[in-house]
C-alpha cells in the first residue's frame, strides 16, 4: 500500500463487471482458488478478487490481525471495491474478525472453516499433526522445530503428504486435493520457500489461542454468515455450532468437504452468500 512497507499479492477472475468476491489465504490453503470456482463465481456475478496476506507468497511478513484489517480495508478503498463480500478461511478469519466494523465497504463478511473460540485441538488429526502444533505455539523455538519437521516430511514423503493425512477424514478434502494438484503444489511451494517460523506461529496462535475480540453476540448486528464442511468431525460441528450461535452468526453446512469445502461444494458456498446479501 502506498507509504507503507506492506503489501498484497492477488489475482483477480470472474464477472469482471460483478460484484468483488475478496478471497483472503489462510495458511492451511496459500495458493489460489481453482479456476472452477472462479468460474462459478463469474456464472453468478461475481468478481473475484484472491489475495495472498503479509508473509505469504513475497509480502513482508505482518504478525498484528488488527493491522493486517487496516490493509485489506485500504485495498478495498483504493481498488474501489464497494458491496464486497470479503471471504475468510481458516487461519486469515481473525483479520476478518477485526474488518467487521472497520468499513462501510464491505456487504457481506464470510467465516469459512472457522474455530472462534472453540477448542479445537482435541479434534486435529492425526495426533502427531496436534503434538507438532503444540509445540509450535510454545515458544519461537518450538515453531522453528514444528517448521523444519514439516519442511523434512515435504522432502522426504511429497509435498501433499501432510495435506493428505490432514484431510483422511474427509473424502471431499480428499477429492479436492487429487483435483487441483498443481494448484496446490504451487501453494506449497510457497511455504516450503517462503513461510518463516514468525508468520508460521503468528498463524496458529491468532487461530488455535481463544481471541478476546470474540465476545458474545459481537456479530448480531452485522451482516455476517458461517460456513463449515459436512465432513467436519461432530465435536467440532457442535463447538462451531455453540459458537456461531454464542456470536449470532447464522452457520451453513456444506455438503461436502472439511478444510476444503468452500472450494469442494463451490455452487453451494456461493449459493449461500448469495441468498445472503443484501
Amino acid at each position: 500500500m502506498s507509504g507503507s512497507p506492506f503489501t498484497l499479492e492477488y489475482i483477480v477472475d470472474g464477472n469482471p463487471v460483478g460484484r468483488p468476491l475478496v478471497l483472503l489465504n489462510s495458511l492451511e490453503y496459500p495458493g489460489w482458488p481453482p479456476a472452477e470456482f472462479c468460474r462459478f463465481a463469474g456464472e453468478r456475478g461475481f468478481c473475484v478478487y484472491a489475495i495472498r496476506r503479509p508473509g505469504f507468497g513475497n509480502n513482508v511478513p505482518l504478525a498484528d490481525a488488527a493491522h493486517q484489517a487496516d490493509i485489506v480495508e485500504a485495498f478495498l478503498e483504493r481498488e474501489m471495491l464497494h458491496g464486497a463480500v470479503v471471504v475468510c478461511t481458516g487461519t486469515s478469519n481473525p483479520v476478518g474478525f477485526r474488518l467487521a466494523f472497520e468499513t462501510s465497504a464491505i456487504s457481506l463478511l464470510v467465516f469459512s472453516c472457522c474455530m472462534f473460540n472453540y477448542d479445537a485441538m482435541a479434534d486435529i488429526r492425526p495426533d502427531w499433526l496436534a503434538r507438532s502444533l503444540r509445540q509450535a505455539l510454545t515458544s519461537d523455538t518450538g515453531a522453528r522445530l514444528t517448521l523444519m519437521g514439516l519442511d523434512s516430511s515435504w522432502a522426504v514423503f511429497s509435498p501433499r503428504w501432510v495435506h493428505e493425512n490432514l484431510a483422511k477424514g474427509s473424502a471431499g478434502d480428499l477429492d479436492y486435493i487429487r483435483a487441483n494438484d498443481a494448484l496446490l503444489l504451487e501453494a506449497l511451494e510457497d511455504l516450503y520457500y517462503n513461510l518463516e517460523p514468525p508468520t508460521f506461529q503468528f498463524e496458529l496462535a491468532q487461530t488455535l489461542n481463544p481471541d478476546p475480540v470474540l465476545e458474545d453476540g459481537l456479530f448480531r448486528n452485522v451482516r455476517a454468515l458461517a460456513f463449515s464442511g459436512i465432513e467436519t468431525p461432530p465435536s467440532w460441528q457442535d463447538g462451531i455450532g455453540a459458537e456461531t450461535g454464542r456470536l449470532g452468526l447464522p452457520l451453513v453446512f456444506l455438503p461436502s468437504g472439511d478444510y476444503f469445502a468452500m472450494y469442494q461444494s463451490a455452487g453451494a458456498f456461493l449459493d449461500g452468500i448469495q441468498g445472503h446479501l443484501p
